[in-house]
């Protein structure tokens, strides 16, 4: 009887049908499982997992370096240093453990903060090592003593390639990182002139990442004073690794293919083969055909023995018919994948495809009249009418906001480079985006220059030099210089600084809800003119169901951009409160800004900008938003607009960067908004 009631207990509790939850296992009386219950607190029971503030989650990671992790005992290494930090954290040894785990599993820092991160903690380990050792001897000789589960777990830990610690003293270079240090001096000594380095899209990161690494390495012991040579570093530096990775080699010249492909010649070789079958069978029922051999190919192909002629004849023009459709239909698919392709790339490029010309040839504008035309736009300097009553309504409608002055600090800038774009043009400095971003150990020394740059208000002349390309807007219109829209490449540096301070603006606008809503260009959470379209679509459809009236006018300023005066750009950043390093630093940039036309590849001189803005930089966008909200401010203050109900908001203009669109209820209404603008 007791081994019956045995083998129904076994049998119970590890049936092969049955699948049991943790919950099953806990609540069967199991004694491993009744002990695992016991042991937790009642806290850990009626807890949830905690969630980590994006502080906590990077003192982990200075906790887990500062730990020694390649060392046995890490993880108590690593809690003790957490209760330093936080002494009231209840939190245990796997439970952190698992969370750093997370962290770098789920990306939530970027390489390049856990490379600075990893970097500050290596520093300041070497400086109290000493210190600590001599402190805690006993401590950490209990440390030592750990389980042999535990080694196992620390073998099997994710170790990313660009994290691992180096067992060399900081400043210490190994043999390989001081060829590449010497080699990067050489070049950056040497000053040559700078050409344009190929991309690096197809190199490996098996290949590229330890490269990267000992370069990094080797640049963090260069001593650099001013932002020209840490521009020219990069550069050098870019050089070096692009020469290691041997593509600085000759390419031979690709022949471009002008053949057809195989396919189709295959198809136009099938449609001659039966065009001169049709013409045989055509001259054998004419009784033409002499050639006995081509009769007996014609007669076994075609069955003539049990068909007519003019039967197989139209067989064959069928077939003749339905290969030719066949090479159209195809043609059109390659059209439609290459459409499709194209669209999710570049919508932009998709739509000119649509309107383009294929016998349509570009013409370069006249030298001498084009550069006459932008000297006089861009260097003719004028300024805003000061005289102008509702300015003083538009300073006391901001005067109480302030934005406190502006500090750079180095996770800007690691933030900020994650935007930057890998290998879009460069500008005059032949820098592409993706070594500022990977080359980590100059963004300390960018930090300290930046910042320099932002106390003195001061900037150097490279920096706000750009290269303006002249892209023809309408082939119809021809080659009228003002048929042409500047699209600038500015030095990245000058890029990455200027990124960094209009996201500091953006902010502080936000922060004082200063934008306006009916502005959607350069405006983040927007859709920009989806948002306007759709809110242009209610009004319609709103109009059209109340049978009500509505009054629209469209205006577009010509050449907004380059026309704008840069003093009231200046006034508009004091109305508003823009810090005053931050507008000093702004107003004599603007005053160096310049740039070298260019048609195609030729050059057409150098102009000064004294009017407009830059169109190549996140900054100019902003600016020019900025300029503009006096607009809406006074149209908002005149309380003429369309209302969707009696109670509903007026809505008097929508707007996307220069383009507006007014709405009125009656014509006297459009009217007096149109000549308000």
């Amino acid at each position: 009887m007791e081994k019956q009631t045995q083998t129904k207990s076994i049998l119970a509790r590890s049936s092969p049908r049955i699948k049991r939850t943790a919950v099953d296992a806990a609540d069967s009386g199991h004694p491993l499982t009744s002990g695992l219950r016991n042991h937790q607190t009642p806290n850990e029971q009626s807890q949830k997992r905690q969630k980590y503030t994006m502080p906590e989650n990077r003192t982990i990671m200075k906790c887990y370096y500062k730990s020694e992790p390649q060392r046995r005992g890490y993880q108590k290494r690593m809690h003790q240093l957490w209760k330093q930090e936080y002494p009231d954290s209840q939190i245990t040894e796997p439970r952190l453990a698992d969370q750093r785990r997370f962290i770098i599993r789920n990306k939530v820092f970027s390489e390049v903060e856990l490379e600075e991160i990893q970097k500050i903690c290596k520093v300041n380990y070497h400086q109290t090592t000493a210190q600590t050792a001599a402190e805690t001897p006993a401590t950490l000789g209990m440390v030592e003593q750990i389980e042999p589960e535990e080694n196992v777990e620390l073998l099997q830990e994710f170790h990313e390639p660009a994290l691992e610690t180096s067992a060399e003293p900081p400043g210490t270079l190994t043999a390989r990182q001081q060829e590449l240090k010497d080699k990067i001096m050489a070049h950056a000594a040497a000053n040559a002139i700078r050409k344009r380095l190929p991309t690096l899209k197809t190199v490996p990161k098996r290949n590229l990442a330890p490269l990267m690494k000992d370069v990094n390495a080797a640049l963090s012991t260069v001593q650099i004073t001013s932002i020209e040579q840490t521009n020219q570093y990069a550069y050098s530096a870019a050089m070096i690794v692009t020469e290691e990775l041997g593509l600085l080699q000759p390419r031979q010249p690709q022949r471009k293919s002008t053949g057809k492909p195989k396919w189709k010649v295959s198809l136009e070789l099938k449609i001659k083969k039966l065009r001169s079958d049709a013409s045989n069978l055509k001259n054998m029922k004419e009784k033409k055909l002499k050639n006995d051999k081509i009769k007996q190919y014609l007669i076994r192909k075609y069955w003539l023995n049990t068909r007519k002629i003019e039967e197989a004849l139209e067989i064959v023009k069928e077939q003749i018919t339905a290969t030719a459709r066949k090479i159209e239909r195809y043609e059109a698919r390659i059209i439609q994948y290459r459409q499709n392709q194209l669209f999710q790339s570049d919508q932009r490029r998709f739509y000119q495809s649509l309107n383009q010309k294929t016998d349509t040839v570009t013409i370069k504008p006249e030298k001498t009249a084009t550069t006459k035309f932008w000297k006089e736009l861009w260097e003719n300097n004028k300024n805003y009418n000061k005289n102008a009553g509702w300015i003083k309504e538009f300073e006391g409608k901001f005067s109480q906001n302030k934005m406190e002055l502006m500090e750079i600090t180095t996770e800007m800038i690691s933030k900020r480079v994650q935007k930057v774009k890998n290998w879009t043009s460069p500008g005059s400095d032949q820098l592409h985006g993706f070594w500022l971003k990977h080359l980590i150990s100059l963004h300390g020394k960018m930090t300290q220059q930046f910042n320099e740059m932002l106390q003195k208000g001061s900037i150097s002349e490279w920096l706000t030099t750009g290269r303006t390309y002249l892209v023809q807007k309408d082939p119809a219109k021809g080659a009228a210089p003002g048929n042409y829209r500047p699209i600038t490449c500015l030095p990245t540096m000058f890029k990455l600084l200027t990124g960094i301070i209009a996201d500091r603006i953006q902010d502080y606008l936000e922060e004082k809800n200063i934008l306006p809503d009916e502005q959607k260009g350069n405006k983040r959470k927007s859709r920009g003119t989806k948002d306007q379209l759709l809110i242009d679509k209610m009004i319609l459809e709103n109009c059209k169901s109340r049978k009500a009236n509505l009054h629209m006018t469209w205006i577009d300023y010509k050449k907004a951009f380059d026309s704008l005066p840069h003093s009231w750009i200046i006034k508009c950043l004091d109305a508003i409160g823009i810090s005053k390093n931050v507008g000093t630093f702004i107003e004599n940039m603007m005053e160096h800004w310049k740039t070298e036309l260019f048609v195609g590849n030729e050059s057409f001189g150098l102009v000064n900008i004294r009017r407009g803005i830059f169109q190549g930089d996140s900054l100019s966008p902003l600016l020019f938003i900025i300029a503009m909200i006096p607009l809406s401010t006074i149209l908002q203050k005149t309380n003429l607009g369309y209302q969707t109900s009696k109670n509903s908001h007026k809505i008097s203009h929508l707007m996307y960067m220069d383009d507006l669109k007014l709405y009125g209820k009656t014509e006297t209404e459009i009217q007096s908004l149109t000549n308000t603008v």
